[in-house]
């Protein structure tokens, strides 16, 4: 082990005891909460992580008395009474996105601190372990999804976790019993019950009665939210800081947001014509979140597990109309051209001071990201979507990569590749319950805010979409991309209801639910 983790882990021991110490006489302290975070991202400087406490995640049959150099706590094979040896395994984590493998450079503490945790995991675990592009995206000729299907049904000789898109075809994979049931191994080399598989909530949403077949280490990765143009705003006079303010206190409520958006739009030059707007966005991810936002789903999971039609709610309808009939009609920068082929222009639109608001994901305020890497440098903020009449509190949206393993696979090399993919993905020593995404969010967002309230509420108030997974539930062309300005929502709603139901109900029927 190097000598500077050594130090490192030392220091962090030692501001443990002292911590320990404070609380003893009576220091007030708040016990510091701890998140997950998925590292399917792509992200080389992220950490999975469950608990403040590192042992969470070992299954309660090992032995976990076993130290070495106080660096980690050794893992211990039930079934032979000596710490886990993979046996030279050359591991992959499949997905469509990640190139050869090669590890990033190290940019931050952090991320020095778990390639070396790495490194000691294969060294003492006897494994190597690699995320990289193992073929396309999508499940189509050369695709990650086509690789899976040859793997579950032919075999593979490659030791391969894949990584696949949160689809259809995915679910379809499942009817087909292309999936290995990774329960088998809860208790032995994993703990299903720990929260870093547990909170993100992916298992529950691929178990078929007591199987599950998909899964995903970690938090989920934020999405969804509100960016707004600080710039905009302040010239309207409005302290942006007061948006960050309401989301805390719990008063950024759909009124909330329209009032800002009245008091922005507006005609500067009295030529007759808005200069600035209230808002511009990708308009199909908008619509949903205001769905979303107030209590609706399109389609949701009742308690035994059987998918239900839930978008003739009141909690949907009201979403959609204030989606179009508030949003879009009075406050939305329309720049849309007939065949849509500008739908990025919202974007420029954003960023040249044209609207106050617009909505997108997370990914676009990392360090890389098209908005923390635009040469305006536009100062943005980022919030949750506000919250409707009908919610209790704020969310955003869940579209992990799903985590999968073909039922191909013997249960030995299964109960290897799951090992591995265990302790790749706990606390980093020296950083316990921390989130490596942080790294980038803090070099991309411009503000702390952000990423300490925004970023961090995110984490536990993802709202998956069911209908993602439904095959033949067209929620583009004949229902998002209709509802554009002045649209007739109950009508558009209601031409989709029989076939969405339909699919819905064919989905259960080949589950068998």
């Amino acid at each position: 082990m190097k000598r500077k983790m050594v130090n490192k882990l030392m220091a962090a021991s030692m501001a443990a005891i002292m911590t320990v110490g404070m609380a003893g006489c009576g220091g007030g302290g708040e016990t510091p909460t701890s998140g997950s975070e998925n590292t399917s991202a792509g992200n080389t400087e992220s950490s999975t992580v469950e608990s403040t406490d590192n042992t969470e995640s070992t299954p309660a049959s090992s032995d976990e008395s076993s130290e070495e150099d106080g660096y980690a706590t050794i893992r211990i094979d039930p079934t032979t009474g000596e710490k886990f040896d993979l046996g030279g395994m050359e591991i992959i984590i499949g997905d469509w996105w990640s190139g050869d493998g090669t590890p990033a450079e190290a940019t931050t503490d952090f991320g020095e601190a778990q390639q070396e945790y790495q490194e000691w995991l294969q060294e003492t675990y006897n494994f190597k372990m690699v995320q990289k592009t193992y073929a396309g995206w999508g499940w189509g000729e050369g695709s990650i999804g086509e690789a899976f299907v040859q793997a579950a049904t032919s075999g593979s000789d490659d030791n391969v976790i894949f990584v696949l898109t949160n689809s259809a075809a995915t679910a379809a994979d499942v009817n087909q019993g292309l999936m290995y049931d990774i329960t088998k191994l809860d208790g032995d080399v994993i703990d299903l019950s720990a929260s870093k598989w547990v909170d993100n909530g992916e298992m529950e949403n691929w178990t078929v009665g007591d199987a599950v077949y998909g899964f995903v280490p970690g938090r989920s990765e934020p999405r969804g939210g509100l960016y707004f143009n600080k710039t905009v705003l302040k010239d309207a006079g409005i302290d942006p800081e007061t948006i960050y303010d309401m989301q805390k206190d719990g008063t950024w409520t759909w009124d909330a947001w329209v009032d800002i958006m009245k008091t922005v739009q507006r005609d500067i030059d009295n030529d007759g014509q808005i200069d600035v707007y209230g808002c511009v966005q990708n308009n199909g991810g908008m619509v949903q979140m205001c769905y979303r936002s107030n209590g609706g789903n399109l389609v949701s999971k009742d308690e035994s597990g059987k998918y239900i039609l839930t978008a003739d709610t009141d909690a949907v309808r009201d979403g959609l109309h204030f989606a179009i009939d508030t949003v879009t009609n009075q406050y939305f920068l329309n720049y849309s051209n007939e065949d849509g082929s500008n739908w990025e222009e919202y974007k420029d639109r954003f960023m040249n001071g044209e609207a106050a608001f617009m909505f997108d994901d997370a990914y676009c305020g990392y360090s890389n990201g098209w908005l923390s890497t635009d040469e305006r440098n536009v100062d943005f903020g980022f919030v949750m979507f506000p919250k409707g009449p009908n919610a209790s509190d704020y969310v955003t949206n869940v579209s992990n990569n799903v985590y999968a393993l073909p039922s191909s696979y013997s249960d030995e090399k299964a109960r290897m590749l799951m090992f591995a993919l265990d302790v790749w993905t706990d606390d980093v020593p020296g950083y316990p319950g921390y989130y490596g995404l942080k790294d980038q969010l803090y070099e991309g967002m411009r503000d702390s805010r952000s990423v300490d309230e925004t970023i961090e509420m995110m984490g536990s108030r993802g709202v998956y979409d069911f209908n993602s997974i439904v095959p033949n539930f067209d929620v583009n062309n004949d229902f998002l991309y209709k509802l554009g300005v002045n649209a007739d929502v109950d009508a558009i709603l209601e031409q989709n209801l029989a076939a969405w139901q339909t699919a819905v109900d064919e989905l259960n029927a080949s589950m068998g639910l």
